[in-house]
């Protein structure tokens, strides 16, 4: 039987901001926010969102209106009583542009309304299937940032320093030079709504890249590490380490924009970059067996299936003959197809200054180059890429990852609506049936029409070619037999699964 007591120890990868729900967009900042914070929802282990702070909800005839419930007696961290107040205040400043939130546009037509302490009403403009599953956003308490300008909060102390409703608060960080985090220790929430944790005190260690923290949990200095890819888990000993292997709702692709580069404007050559992609050999390349060939949005669950056949396969004669076709030759002398002023059939590949990213992106320019294609990278820093490339949209084609969720919703990454910033459409795709079938299938309850919906939608984006769909990674965890408790389970995102923590154990009785 579990007992009370023990520690726990795991290395993350990364230089964490902040801890804050709303604000979190690194894979460190969302592993904080998912041990000290929770939301009105979660996921079960079967990736279905249930009530989490919420003690119950209902749906208005119309579809358009959920009322939620909160829980008897919920506290802060700190002590202070949870109301609806709070969650008000979580959402109304999710909404405030000041504060530039990545989860904005999920919330954009969204009222909120208090009944009471208790209760409070989500009206939406239209209904939306599956809205529960935005509501696992973490809650913040007001009486901590309502005094805190928006424009500061991601620079506040309190975005690390956090007070929520996780089963873990915050205890204490060390920092080294230049301020960076180091150290970050967490103890057991005694007021949180779960049964309290077993273990009493977790201590994350930050470090700079998978191979030192890989090497942590080999010497014992840490017992827990996500993230890895193929090769350092087989490297990892079977005595030691129980390895979880879990497919994510998450695709990488190549989004192009036509608006940097005039030739993406040709529907055929974007087509022909499809044809030019072998996503084999990429996996291959990576030496990644917990990589798998994505050939559309859908890369989990029943979807996934339907859609396999839904994209164009590697093909380099198909491509070499498209571009022919569309007017670009060359001779013996020309490593590049050129049009009839000479001048190349160039791209320029952004990417992030991730080692992840930079081998696709190496290897996507070696493919691209085979079928004839003039290939330049452009490699940006990681904190520059939201503000600076992705929110000017200043790109021709951008290496980026896209995650779907559970209950997929393209709507966000592919309506037309979306194209401008803060939307998440990245390759600017602009269809009007595809726009029908996205908002039609947000809205439906009938799990068969959305399905065909969806289908048809992947057939115009296949036609289309808006962007080159690469892989989707399995989440590979790393976990010392010294831990107990941890169940299996679909993960939303790689922060998902410390959903069940309070769980874990190490210390027992024997009976």
């Amino acid at each position: 039987m579990p007992q009370v007591g023990g520690e726990y120890s795991e290395a993350l990868i990364g230089k964490p901001q902040t801890a804050n729900p709303l604000l979190a967009t690194a894979d460190a900042e969302f592993d904080l926010s998912q041990l000290t914070y929770r939301g009105l929802f979660k996921y079960s282990k079967e990736g279905k969102a249930v009530p989490d702070l919420a003690e119950s909800w209902q749906l208005s005839a119309d579809g358009k209106t959920y009322q939620i419930t909160l829980r008897p007696d919920l506290k802060w961290s700190d002590g202070n009583p949870l109301t609806s107040y709070d969650v008000a205040f979580t959402f109304n400043s999710l909404q405030n542009s000041q504060l530039n939130s990545p989860r904005a546009t999920e919330f954009k037509e969204v009222a909120v309304k208090r009944i009471d302490q208790r209760r409070l009403n989500f009206t939406l403009k239209n209904p939306y299937t599956p809205f529960l599953g935005a509501l696992t956003i973490g809650l913040i308490p007001a009486h901590i940032w309502e005094v805190i300008p928006p424009e500061k909060w991601l620079s506040s102390e309190a975005g690390l320093k956090t007070v929520g409703t996780g089963p873990f608060r915050f205890k204490d960080l060390i920092t080294g030079q230049q301020g960076i985090i180091k150290t970050y220790i967490l103890e057991p929430n005694p007021y949180t709504h779960t049964h309290k944790p077993f273990l009493q005190q977790i201590t994350l260690k930050f470090l700079p890249d998978l191979a030192s923290a890989l090497d942590s949990l080999k010497q014992g200095m840490v017992q827990g590490l996500g993230g890895l890819d193929g090769d350092s888990a087989s490297s990892l000993s079977s005595q030691k380490f129980s390895l979880y292997d879990i497919p994510l709702p998450q695709y990488t692709a190549i989004f192009f924009n036509p608006e940097q580069n005039e030739f993406l404007k040709n529907e055929s050559l974007r087509r022909a970059l499809s044809y030019a992609t072998n996503r084999l050999d990429l996996i291959q390349e990576l030496a990644g067996n917990n990589y798998r060939p994505a050939t559309g949005p859908f890369v989990v669950g029943e979807l996934k299936n339907k859609t396999a056949n839904l994209a164009w396969p590697f093909n380099l004669e198909s491509a070499q003959k498209i571009i022919n076709e569309a007017g670009y030759s060359k001779n013996k002398d020309n490593q590049f197809f050129t049009n009839k002023q000479g001048q190349p059939l160039a791209i320029t590949l952004t990417t992030v200054d991730q080692n992840q990213y930079l081998a696709v992106a190496e290897q996507i320019q070696k493919q691209w180059s085979r079928a004839g294609f003039k290939v330049e990278l452009n490699v940006v820093p990681t904190n520059e890429l939201q503000n600076s490339i992705i929110n000017n949209r200043a790109y021709q084609a951008l290496l980026a990852s896209e995650i779907i969720g559970l209950d997929p919703d393209p709507y966000p990454f592919w309506h037309s609506s979306q194209a401008a910033a803060p939307g998440l459409n990245l390759a600017l795709f602009q269809n009007h049936e595809a726009d029908t079938l996205l908002t039609s299938a947000r809205q439906s309850r009938d799990d068969k029409q959305r399905q065909a919906q969806y289908l048809r939608f992947q057939e115009i984006l296949k036609d289309d070619s808006p962007a080159v769909f690469l892989f989707s990674k399995n989440y590979i965890y790393a976990l010392s037999h010294s831990l107990r408790g941890v169940e299996r389970r679909l993960i939303n995102q790689p922060a998902n699964r410390f959903l069940d923590i309070e769980n874990w154990y190490t210390k027992i009785i024997r009976e």
